[in-house]
Parts: structure tokens; C-alpha cells; sequence
């Protein structure tokens, strides 16, 4: 997936050239794992040729917070909080203010939604 984050769009052989060394399978091990991906609706793919074009189907945002907010469903409240803090407490400053921003945005969203 982050190969295909990176390029945006590509083949099995571009996804492979785009992966680190020790990780540049075998190109019918790399079209395998895109296949699945794609049946597990994480990326699209579009024929062009003989092959295939594979796409993300999602953001790695999208796919970061789908899989924190799965992995903090089943904890308690004071776990999601100290985990969450943890977090937030190593990000650099500049980070940590691009989320203050982020989140004030949000706040005044969900405010503006509600009655």
C-alpha cells in the first residue's frame, strides 16, 4: 500500500521497482498481495493492456485512522486517552500544532452540525 501511496497509480513492476530491496518479491508474489488488496476493496484495478494499473481505493489517512480507531474500539476510556497522549506527546512542535489547528476545524464543524 505505501508503494502505491507514493506512486499513486501503478503497474505490478512499478509497485516492485518502488519497494525497498529485500522486499522486491517475485513479480507473481507482488501481483498476489495487489490481488488481494483489491478483493479486500483496498485498491481498485483498471486492465490496460496485458496487465493491470492497481490504485488506491483509500488515503493512507484514511487507512491510519480506520485502523486506530478498530485498534482503540475495544478499550476502556482511560486506555484510548493515555494511548492517544502518548501520541500527541511525541509529536515535533510543528506537528502538534498543525493538529491543534486540525482540531479546533473539527470542533467548530461538529458544532456547526449540531442543534
Amino acid at each position: 500500500m505505501a508503494a502505491l501511496w507514493r506512486l499513486g497509480a501503478g503497474t505490478v513492476e512499478h509497485v516492485r521497482a518502488e519497494l525497498p530491496p529485500r522486499y522486491q518479491g517475485a513479480y507473481n508474489t507482488v501481483q498476489t498481495v495487489l490481488n488481494r488488496l483489491a478483493e479486500r476493496g483496498l485498491l481498485e484495478r483498471a486492465r490496460q493492456g496485458r496487465g493491470f494499473v492497481y490504485r488506491p481505493r483509500i488515503s493512507e489517512a484514511e487507512y491510519l485512522s480506520g485502523s486506530i480507531r478498530r485498534t482503540l474500539a475495544g478499550a476502556s476510556s482511560g486506555a484510548r486517552q493515555a494511548a492517544l497522549a502518548s501520541i500527541i506527546g511525541g509529536l515535533r512542535p510543528e506537528e502538534l500544532s498543525e493538529l491543534e489547528e486540525v482540531a479546533r476545524q473539527a470542533r467548530q464543524a461538529r458544532e456547526a452540525r449540531e442543534p
